[in-house]
């Protein structure tokens, strides 16, 4: 798999790289590392591009999202970064479909009117849904995304992921345009806070 273009994000240390084909099969990935800097998952390409001085890794469609330790780390270490995304995607990131098939909304399956009286679970499902629709396809065209946490009442947690991790507008036109989606489609009441 080779990378066809290479994008700058948002976020000045964090560079969105597309490839030839899917790197994930329709969910996105966000690895991290923990609080002592180390990473413990299996994924191949994360551990290698924390090796050489990422911070953050984050796959979605067709596109690898790698956020640095700072802005100037790319000048020493974009070769290595090229190097391991074309040599560590996996072989069933290639024979992922590349068309997905339209779904049917979330909206279409819930009646609105009802959504204030869903339990927490139920609600963040439904929102989940919703930014999977609406939200983190716009997210991952700037090398980010966004994670559902926990729903407290009318208070939605979340966390960006990738490029939008640290990105200036995240607290601001970002989390306003999130906010405004689930207050227009779900209920007026609902409100959003970064972890």
């Amino acid at each position: 798999m080779k990378i066809i273009e290479r994008q700058e994000t948002p976020n000045p240390a964090a560079l969105k790289f597309i490839m030839d084909g899917p790197v994930t099969e329709g969910k996105p990935e966000s690895f991290t590392l923990d609080e002592e800097d180390e990473y413990h998952g299996n994924n191949a390409l994360a551990k290698a591009l924390f090796a050489v001085g990422a911070m953050e890794v984050f796959l979605c469609d067709n596109c690898v999202s790698v956020t640095m330790f700072n802005e100037s780390a790319w000048q020493y270490f974009i070769n290595d970064v090229i190097f391991a995304i074309e040599t560590h995607l996996s072989p069933e990131a290639k024979k992922a479909v590349a068309e997905k098939e339209k779904k049917e909304s979330v909206l279409d399956r819930i009646d609105v009117s009802e959504f204030p009286g869903f339990s927490d679970d139920e609600k963040r499902n439904v929102i989940d849904d919703l930014m999977e629709e609406m939200v983190r396809p716009t997210l991952a065209n700037d090398g980010g995304g966004m994670e559902v946490l926990r729903v407290e009442g009318n208070e939605v947690w979340i966390k960006y992921q990738g490029a939008c991790g640290s990105c200036p507008s995240s607290t601001g036109g970002t989390l306003r345009g999130i906010e405004k989606v689930l207050k227009g489609f779900l209920s007026p009441e609902l409100s959003v806070k970064i972890t």
